[in-house]
């Protein structure tokens, strides 16, 4: 009797060394197992390359500073060109994180909105392209009022749209891949596009770029912070990229990668004879407003 109780006592203490062994080896292969890298699936648009290289370098400097605490990343782009609120329904359906950055729109509900303005206030600053048979005329404008006798091209859905209005404007919409053939056509007067979203050899490149020109001394700002969106569902990369951007928003790092990029802006609000006519953004919050007029890069246009 004592012998059938001595091997029952060894078998289950081989069974619970079996089972710590196990537990131990499990253990072990997870610890080994690398941790899988956050994907960001960034939307680029390629027919604004300057800025969306710009938006993509952000993004990457943001990831990077979180790289201790959050781990490794991975960036995946996908070409954008779909309205917003097919943009937030993406966001709001896709299982990857789908993000893009756009400046701040009240219908972005039910998404993510990373507070932190990318691009310092300078998408607000808007380039006038034109026919060149209608330069001379833009040329002799010196006020608002004269400016609002030009009807203007813009994107449907574009909180611009709303903004132009709101100041006096008559607005023709269309997909941003016809709006420079349609400017060529003189389907409208203008179509301003923010200052670093084109310059003459990617404006030569557009269909009817032939005939058309920037407007070397008339600009147009009003304030339009450019923000990152995500779907709100994915918390870890909500709090990662919020993280991330108060990182190289508080070092310098975001404002270096700014200067790098478009050190042709503060050139051209210094050049003499520079004309910047400012409209209001009834679009935006009181609390954007209210950081939009600490950017040092934009005091002299407000």
């Amino acid at each position: 009797m004592a012998g059938i109780q001595h091997l029952i006592s060894t078998l289950a203490l081989c069974r619970k060394l079996a089972l710590v062994a196990f537990g131990l080896s499990l253990a072990m292969a997870v610890m080994a197992k690398p941790l899988q890298a956050d994907e960001f699936h960034f939307l680029y648009n390629s027919q604004l390359k300057l800025r969306s290289d710009y938006e993509l370098e952000v993004l990457k400097a943001a990831l990077e500073a979180t790289k201790v605490e959050y781990g490794d990343y991975a960036i995946i782009t996908r070409e954008s060109g779909n309205t917003i609120s097919r943009l937030i329904r993406q966001a709001q359906e896709d299982p990857e994180v789908l993000l893009w950055a756009s400046p701040y729109n009240p219908i972005n509900r039910g998404i993510a909105v990373i507070e932190y303005p990318i691009l310092n206030g300078v998408l607000g600053l808007r380039s006038i392209i034109v026919h060149q048979d209608n330069l001379p005329r833009l040329n002799r404008v010196n006020t608002l009022e004269q400016l609002k006798q030009f009807t203007i091209g813009q994107g449907p859905g574009w909180t611009d749209v709303a903004i132009y209005k709101h100041n006096g404007f008559n607005v023709t919409e269309a997909r941003l891949t016809r709006l420079f053939q349609m400017t060529a056509n003189k389907r409208f007067d203008l179509f301003p596009l923010g200052r670093i979203e084109i310059d003459k050899q990617t404006l030569q490149s557009k269909n009817g770029g032939d005939v058309l020109t920037i407007a070397p001394n008339h600009m147009i700002y009003y304030p339009h912070p450019v923000l990152f969106h995500l779907g709100q569902k994915h918390t870890k990369a909500v709090k990662r990229l919020r993280d991330g951007l108060a990182t190289i928003t508080n070092n310098g790092v975001l404002e270096a990668l700014f200067e790098t990029h478009f050190p042709q802006v503060t050139a051209q609000l210094r050049q003499p004879g520079t004309k910047v006519f400012k409209l209001k953004n009834n679009t935006l919050p009181d609390e954007y407003l209210e950081q939009m007029s600490h950017l040092p890069l934009l005091k002299d246009v407000r």
